[in-house]
């Protein structure tokens, strides 16, 4: 059930609207005539930047933007031993229009694994497959109305088991809903995002074996731009895994905390870091201790690098 519940946690996300926020960008014409200069909006935006760690914006950019982002997601621990993974997601982007937004990423991972209970050592990097993403804004921000929503779906394929580093061939896709506002002009900002995501796994233990699990995810974050090129936050993230693809069967739940943080080193490149600790969690397979271990990990953290290319 272990191997089970992780793996959906490799590939996944949402299907419906959680929350609400806001953010959207504005453009006028200068004389009536044409529409040569984009003027800033009047009335509070979001911005596409990753300003709140993992949990992501509404805003997709302004049309014909094409970018470049260099996303490094860690999980450090288990019960014992000796435990380490890093996924890492190249990923090329670009805003068909200002409401649609496409992506292709390929990803690889490192697995570390050393005397920990119930699995085989390993020590690995490797090529880790393919996804696809498509993103559609839905509530666009207004002077009227301060909340931004957009759906996303990213079909994704992967040839290695996110807990164990043992190949194993899987089909996925996550489903989300990204929710987020202004609550104080160019200073606070709020976003929740809500994800779903089933997955159909080889089991890397008995490759003759299909495992079928799903997770969702609910994940908030608030915000603080505290300089022109600083945001500083804390988000917490809600994670529940099943060994169905519908949310039935609970396998294991837990809450991550932590401090978010983004640098806008310039109008084109940003960098966005956190670390979450597991603060709360249980486990079917030992529901008596204090956090779930058996699917999840004691902590996990994010590197992103994104480059506007144009």
């Amino acid at each position: 059930m272990k191997s089970i519940s992780v793996r959906c946690r490799s590939v996944a996300v949402i299907a419906g609207v959680f929350c609400l926020a806001g953010a959207s960008t504005g453009a006028r014409a200068d004389d009536g005539a044409a529409k040569s200069e984009t003027e800033a909006p009047a009335f509070p935006t979001v911005g596409s930047d990753d300003i709140f760690g993992y949990t992501s914006a509404s805003e997709l950019g302004n049309a014909g933007d094409t970018g470049f982002a260099n996303e490094n997601d860690g999980r450090l621990g288990k019960r014992d031993g000796g435990y380490g993974a890093l996924d890492a997601k190249y990923q090329f982007s670009h805003a068909v229009t200002a409401d649609w937004w496409i992506a292709a990423s390929s990803f690889l991972a490192w697995n570390h694994v050393r005397n920990v209970g119930g699995f085989p050592d390993k020590n690995t990097f490797d090529f880790d497959g393919f996804s696809t993403e498509l993103a559609h804004r839905i509530v666009t921000r207004s002077p009227a109305n301060p909340w931004g929503v957009t759906l996303s779906v990213e079909p994704r394929w992967s040839r290695v088991d996110a807990e164990t580093g043992f190949p194993s061939q899987a089909f996925g896709f996550q489903a989300k809903v990204f929710v987020d506002r202004a609550l104080s002009p160019d200073k606070v900002y709020w976003a929740a995002n809500l994800l779903w995501g089933p997955q159909w796994a080889q089991d890397p233990l008995v490759p003759g074996n299909t495992l079928v699990s799903s997770t969702t995810t609910v994940s908030t974050a608030l915000s603080w731009q505290f300089t022109p090129g600083w945001f500083v936050g804390a988000e917490a993230r809600y994670f529940a895994t099943f060994a169905r693809v519908v949310p039935d069967h609970l396998q294991g739940q837990a809450l991550f905390v932590g401090p978010t943080l983004l640098w806008k080193v310039n109008d084109k490149i940003s960098l966005n870091a956190t670390f979450q600790p597991q603060v709360w969690g249980r486990s079917q397979m030992a529901p008596g201790l204090a956090l779930d271990l058996d699917n999840f990990e004691r902590a996990m953290f994010r590197l992103k690098l994104a480059w506007q290319l144009n």
